[in-house]
């Protein structure tokens, strides 16, 4: 994984997520077919449309799990064939990036642990929604690996890694706090296996957010730097609470984490803002992005108030529009699945 963002944020205005005129599950459905059809390439590789029309572990896993919730059993299957052939390494974990435009389509074969977590609960979800066992074995390898290969003891805490290698920083660590899945990671835990591990990697993980506060608003970084003595922005990346970051509130809302949930709420009802998150405010001097948050930052931010709230009345419901490229397209389904399950309705 090289040490910039993995995407490139467009610089354009992209529409509201506000409650739509469907019905919410006539919506999922469009939503769902919509993003098929402009994201899934032969209902098998999902492409980020930001980034060259690459596909990622995330994408992947992202595509495995809408699959899994809108109940679209082919081609959550068609999306496991091609994410295992393709991305799975020999160790259980998946190369972060496939290429269309080079020769070797994974010249890069570092993880991204949120890929990883992402695909893994995809396929533990859909085992135990269709019945379906032959989903359940790589489900636990992979959670395996990524607890033999990305959680380091460091400090008394157990923190994870955002990949296999180069987050090590003598003996400092780099940290990005959006890989933590929290819904996934609290089903882990839940589940037969390593559930000490995966308890300890939530609460940890959870002190680590906690303690992630900068800049005027107290938020927390894309990248931390984690140490002795050291608990900062990571020094290789901008100093943003931005395109990693917007999925931290996202991942908490689905988690119900409502006592987490108000220093992001605070920040984006701030009159300066007035609701709706923008593409990134520097944490050092709180300048922020000179254009607008996409549809899928406004999505967050609904969910995030919603659930913040205690999930009163009807959640948010986002709709895609042709203006949503692949990021902003998965952060509104984000948005409405984390307020789906929750704060009250039973995962399946």
């Amino acid at each position: 994984m090289p040490a910039g963002s993995r995407r490139r944020l467009l610089k354009a205005g992209i529409g509201l997520a506000g409650l739509s005129l469907w019905s919410p599950s006539a919506l999922a459905d469009q939503n769902w077919q919509t993003f098929k059809r402009r994201f899934v390439v032969d209902d098998r590789r999902v492409i980020d449309s930001g980034n060259n029309n690459v596909s990622h572990s995330e994408s992947q896993g992202w595509g495995l799990l809408f699959a899994q919730s809108y109940d679209d059993k082919e081609t959550f299957a068609k999306i496991w064939e091609w994410t295992s052939k393709s991305l799975q390494r020999g160790d259980g974990l998946f190369s972060w990036r496939w290429s269309p435009n080079t020769a070797d389509p994974v010249p890069d074969k570092n993880n991204a642990a949120d890929g990883d977590i992402l695909i893994a609960w995809a396929l533990a979800r859909a085992a135990a929604k269709w019945n379906e066992p032959r989903w359940l074995a790589p489900s636990r390898r992979i959670q395996s690996a990524i607890l033999d290969r990305l959680a380091v003891d460091f400090q008394g805490r157990l923190i994870l890694l955002p990949g296999a290698q180069g987050f090590a920083r003598g003996n400092r660590y780099v940290v990005n706090l959006s890989y933590y899945v929290w819904p996934a990671i609290h089903d882990f835990a839940e589940r037969a296996g390593d559930q000490g591990r995966w308890r300890r990697l939530e609460a940890d993980g959870l002190w680590l957010l906690d303690n992630a506060a900068f800049g005027d608003y107290r938020l927390p970084p894309d990248w931390l730097l984690f140490g002795p003595q050291a608990f900062r922005v990571a020094d290789d990346w901008k100093p943003y609470f931005g395109f990693d970051a917007i999925r931290v509130p996202l991942y908490l809302a689905w988690h119900n984490q409502a006592s987490r949930l108000g220093r992001f709420v605070t920040a984006w009802k701030t009159p300066r803002f007035g609701g709706r998150p923008p593409a990134w405010i520097n944490l050092d001097d709180g300048s922020v992005a000179p254009y607008p948050s996409s549809g899928g930052y406004a999505a967050v931010a609904a969910v995030t108030e919603f659930m913040a709230d205690g999930g009163k009345n009807a959640a948010p419901v986002a709709e895609i529009t042709g203006d949503d490229d692949y990021y902003s397209a998965s952060l509104k389904l984000l948005s409405n699945l984390a307020g789906q399950e929750g704060p009250h309705a039973k995962r399946t």
